[in-house]
């Protein structure tokens, strides 16, 4: 692709930021950012209507109208505390994430990797999940994810380097590359990351997810089929400022006697069942403004 002068300009604006917000403490990035947050939220009258709309549909009629408002800032602050968090990435040391994130069932995971093969994690987008990366790779797990080319292919190859630096390796999903997964995950120990709640683009597989029919990805149990290692499902949650968390939530194994199509159909509701205890336990830390909605069209008021 020909790099283009706005390329050019988005990149040294975003590099900017990042080594600013690098050199920042912790604390006082976040405070930083958090007075243009709160002023976005509360001029951004759509966005907060379409967020409410979408946590009625998620958490039903129990929830007040004062409880929805709460959710939905505390969402929106987070998700700008976790972009903030990802900005200054280069500066995010092994011994910072160790101090900011909890890991739980680390004896669990060694213990499958001791098994010589990887396996598959599945989170929903909560809290900061590429924060837990980092501490996961400090507990000697190798992780992989499936990436998606940038527009800007300065940013694509600047983003691929951090995530190469945190000691994750990022597959590009137009590349020959894709094809090795598989076999990473059976061979070579890796562990791959997804986060299937989103809505799928085509030829999904049917879940119920917070109550709501809709229709996923089945990669989580493409994989797992293809394989032949299990799959962890877990959260991350944010709590406070700071503190950050990393749970293990269930796990299955694929079933080769069943046919393809209703193996996948049950891995996948079994993942989303689990996303949907998460979610509804800790919706402050959901990722709620996704433009194309997970369950479709909000239908709460």
């Amino acid at each position: 692709m020909k790099i283009r002068w706005t390329h050019w300009a988005e990149y040294a604006a975003l590099r900017t930021a990042s080594g600013l917000l690098a050199r920042l403490p912790h604390r006082a990035a976040l405070a930083l950012a958090w007075g243009p947050a709160r002023a976005v939220f509360a001029l951004a009258g759509s966005l907060r209507k379409r967020t409410r709309r979408r946590l009625r549909q998620a958490l039903g009629e129990g929830v007040s109208g004062r409880d929805l408002d709460r959710i939905a800032w505390t969402a929106f602050r987070n998700l700008v505390f976790t972009a903030v968090e990802g900005a200054r990435c280069p500066g995010i040391r092994r011994s910072r994430a160790d101090r900011h994130m909890t890991l739980e069932a680390v004896e669990e995971i060694h213990e499958e990797l001791s098994r010589g093969r990887g396996f598959i994690v599945a989170v929903p987008h909560m809290g900061n999940w590429e924060l837990a990366g980092v501490a996961l790779h400090a507990q000697g797990v190798e992780l992989m994810v499936l990436a998606r080319r940038q527009r800007n292919p300065l940013v694509n190859a600047w983003i691929y380097r951090l995530r190469a630096g945190a000691g994750v390796e990022a597959v590009d999903t137009k590349t020959r590359a894709i094809a090795e997964v598989a076999r990473k995950l059976r061979e070579e120990r890796k562990v791959l990351a997804l986060l299937p709640d989103v809505r799928a683009r085509s030829r999904g597989v049917p879940v119920t997810f917070l109550g709501v029919p809709t229709e996923v990805p089945g990669g989580v149990a493409h994989y797992a089929r293809e394989a032949g290692v299990p799959v962890f499902t877990a959260e991350v949650v944010r709590t406070g400022w700071m503190a950050h968390g990393w749970r293990k939530t269930g796990r299955i194994d694929s079933d080769p006697a069943l046919p393809e199509a209703e193996d996948r159909r049950r891995i996948m509701q079994y993942v989303m069942d689990r996303f949907t205890e998460s979610v509804r336990s800790n919706p402050e830390n959901y990722f709620w403004f996704n433009k194309k909605w997970v369950l479709g069209k909000e239908t709460g008021v």
